[in-house]
């Protein structure tokens, strides 16, 4: 898979939650100066002197040309995945965007699962360790599945962290899940399990006592944890996996949070 098509409600809060961060971000280029590599600001929002007719021109040598080169990086990267997404959306629906109510109204959540949660998180706690364990981009994992989760999520733009640890009261026993994925655009995380291996009894007994556990200690089912079944270990459902972890993302987003106002276009 090479290209991900992000549910309706994803894309347009992706697409402005970048036009916003873009809002209150330095903006500008980089140039040859006289000889010197410069940085060019054509717009800074503490600074209302600075506009593409009077552009500052800074030495990235100097303390406000590294200072501002770094905003510019910054800048050219969000553009850039605005102008993606903006590009993919006229594609798609040949509509202007809608405008997106930020912050996102969530619903009822007792573990207080957002950004600060998933920051807070250590990650790699996992003490099981395989016979021939899984080395990737992302660390080491436990299986070639995880690996391909791991790469679908990256491709997604879903920052994750691998194995981190939660305490199911409910089971009395602290578990592991595969990832802890964050929807940061809306400020919302999720475990992400992989279920497999039913073949085995042991494993689907554990997996049992596991999704019993989430339960009653109130996860629920594509709001605190996201479920993805691997049916066949040998042949993993990239779009399938896809489909699960953007309809969770799809469904966090209430209907309501979109305005679809005609003056009020992304441009």
């Amino acid at each position: 898979m090479n290209s991900i098509i992000y549910p309706m409600k994803v894309h347009a809060v992706k697409l402005e939650y970048r036009r916003l961060l873009l809002d209150n971000m330095s903006h500008g280029y980089f140039k040859f100066f006289r000889g010197s590599k410069c940085v060019v600001i054509t717009h800074d929002p503490d600074n209302d002197k600075l506009n593409t007719r009077h552009a500052g021109v800074y030495k990235i040598s100097s303390r406000r040309g590294k200072k501002y080169s770094e905003a510019i990086i910054s800048y050219q990267k969000i553009k850039s995945e605005y102008e993606e997404l903006l590009n993919s959306w006229h594609s798609i629906y040949g509509i202007a965007p809608p405008r997106v109510r930020f912050p996102i109204k969530q619903f009822f959540d007792p573990h207080c699962m957002n950004n600060e949660f998933f920051n807070n998180q250590a990650d790699c706690l996992g003490k099981y360790v395989p016979d021939n364990p899984t080395v990737s981009d992302h660390g080491t994992l436990k299986s070639k599945n995880e690996q391909f989760g791991a790469d679908l999520l990256k491709l997604m733009d879903i920052p994750f962290k691998y194995e981190t640890e939660v305490y199911l009261a409910s089971i009395d026993d602290t578990i592991n899940p595969d990832y802890l994925v964050n929807f940061y655009e809306i400020d919302r995380c999720a475990y992400l399990e992989l279920l497999g291996m039913n073949d085995r009894v042991d494993y689907s007994i554990r997996t049992a006592t596991k999704i019993s556990g989430f339960s009653k200690d109130k996860y629920r089912p594509g709001r605190e944890v996201i479920y993805v079944h691997v049916y066949d270990k040998n042949n993993f459902d990239e779009a399938y996996f896809v489909s699960q972890v953007l309809s969770a993302f799809n469904d966090m987003i209430p209907d309501d949070a979109l305005i679809w106002h005609p003056e009020a276009k992304a441009v």
